[in-house]
């Protein structure tokens, strides 16, 4: 239900800004409420899936540190793609026209309200760099045989350096459509990649297992019910 809904505002939403030319708040909107469509998707992908019902081989992780790292990480990534929306849709794409400088400096010598969202955007790429190598040290460092967990674990920081180098492309080329465009999906790519890992480290708290014979098939598990962990 709640993925119906999203997908039916999503298109009244997306109906609204084309036919209003609706600020750019609307459309920012629009753009936020299409990532929570595709990060329900991929949690109804992962809660069926054969790894998250077994338990991925492991015991259950009740890590809470880990847990609220994952989280915060996701957090910050999706506040950070709503900040890129707003810069995207407020025409402040190119408010700072160079790359890693910033009218040649550290920090802008002037300012507006574009070059303070460019600016915003920046610093929340280092922000959610910082988070993720957070999370990911903390996964390779405690849980490194939790393969549920290091996939992931390993996966983002190779997708976040894709995003900051398609990021410095998009200013450097003068926001060329195609590296703007894959910009925008890397960074929806981090953000599931994120969710996956974030939602494995709660698994213990609400996942549901079945507890049969080690040879009963995925299908039949799935037929005769669960028990809670």
């Amino acid at each position: 239900m709640a993925a119906v809904a999203t997908v039916v505002a999503q298109g009244v939403l997306g109906g609204l800004t084309v036919i209003f030319f609706l600020p750019a708040a609307v459309s920012t909107a629009h753009a936020g409420l299409a990532e929570i469509f595709f990060c329900l998707t991929i949690a109804i992908a992962l809660f069926t899936s054969p790894g998250w019902i077994e338990g991925y081989g492991v015991r259950n992780l009740d890590d809470v540190i880990l847990r609220r790292l994952a989280t915060t990480t996701t957090v910050l990534i999706y506040a950070q793609i709503l900040m890129g929306a707003t810069m995207r849709h407020t025409g402040a794409g190119l408010a700072i026209p160079d790359f890693p400088l910033m009218f040649g400096r550290l920090v802008p010598d002037h300012w507006d309200p574009k070059i303070a969202i460019h600016f915003a955007h920046r610093v929340g790429a280092v922000i959610v760099t910082l988070a993720i190598v957070a999370t990911t040290g903390y996964v390779w460092r405690h849980d490194r045989r939790n393969r549920g967990l290091t996939r992931p674990a390993a996966l983002l920081p190779a997708l976040v350096a894709v995003q900051v180098t398609l990021g410095a492309l998009t200013v450097l080329s003068r926001r060329d459509v195609w590296i703007n465009s894959l910009h925008v999906v890397c960074g929806a790519l981090v953000l599931t990649t994120s969710l996956v890992l974030t939602l494995r480290t709660w698994r213990v708290k609400f996942a549901e297992t079945v507890r049969l014979k080690p040879d009963t098939t995925y299908e039949t598990r799935r037929n005769i019910g669960v028990e809670r962990t």
